[in-house]
């Protein structure tokens, strides 16, 4: 059946992606775009790609996205730049029906460089662990989005996601990790968070700078006693965290700075 779709009483006569409009069902992925595309583009790709199959959405196959990509970004003229890639949902708007089609939208705008550190703060309510928009990027962002403006009514940067358990997951729009006994520790995939692509180049860096990394589920008191903590995402690489609530941490232990600049040179940031 045809549906009729106006906005302020104006017929729209082309076509947009109503569901991911109506319900968020869509995938996104942000980056750095310096000059190249970024080193961990196919593992961008590949998460991508692994979204859109739990939500059935069809793909766009990645020659398109990478020719697309390297258009439009000759075209905005910007060397140094942010980018952004969302795969939106397009089909019939009954909520359980399957999407038949999807569009490929892109942003790209001047990077602005992080912080130079963030103040986190336990946001007050919790991420679902079992939830199967923990495992995908999805473009239902809403709760990272109020557990940010909570974070920053209060006076912080940042929110920190506790799971049901009470255990350390994600920030609104970031992993983290602390370092404590000549360790690195991080949540655990299972406690309920995005497995970022700089996660996870950040733990092979940490083994070739000779340390460990353990994953697993812990307590907020277990990063109250760590020497430094930082968060890491495709977009800042990694930013030492200043403060979680009333604590506060060294954001300039060597340990912390030896990894920070080796990640910079890997993501040829430099």
């Amino acid at each position: 059946m045809k549906e009729f779709i106006s906005i302020d009483g104006k017929k729209l006569e082309s076509s947009i992606p109503l569901r991911a409009l109506f319900y968020g069902e869509g995938v996104f992925e942000t980056f750095r775009y310096n000059n190249e595309l970024p080193v961990l583009m196919d593992k961008h790709l590949e998460r991508m790609e692994k979204g859109a199959k739990v939500l059935n959405l069809p793909t766009k196959g990645r020659d398109f996205v990478l020719k697309l990509l390297e258009a439009e970004i000759s075209e905005s003229k910007v060397s140094d730049a942010y980018v952004k890639i969302c795969l939106l949902s397009d089909g019939k708007s009954s909520f359980s029906s399957i999407p038949d089609k999807s569009q490929l939208l892109v942003v790209i705008r001047k990077y602005d460089h992080p912080r130079p550190s963030v103040s986190l703060k336990v946001n007050s309510f919790r991420n679902i662990s079992v939830s199967p928009l923990r495992e995908i990027k999805s473009t239902n962002y809403l709760e990272n989005i109020l557990a940010r403006r909570e974070a920053q009514r209060s006076g912080f940067d940042e929110a920190l996601f506790l799971n049901e358990w009470g255990e350390i997951t994600e920030c609104s729009a970031s992993n983290v990790f602390w370092f404590k006994d000549g360790v690195f520790f991080t949540p655990h995939t299972n406690c309920g968070l995005l497995e970022g692509t700089t996660r996870n180049f950040i733990m092979d860096i940490i083994t070739e700078l000779n340390f460990s990394t353990a994953k697993g589920g812990y307590q907020i008191d277990d990063m109250l006693t760590s020497d430094f903590v930082f968060i890491t995402n495709s977009l800042i690489g990694s930013v030492p965290v200043s403060s979680l609530g009333d604590i506060s941490f060294d954001m300039e232990h060597p340990i912390y700075l030896e990894l920070q600049k080796s990640l910079i040179d890997k993501l040829k940031w430099t």
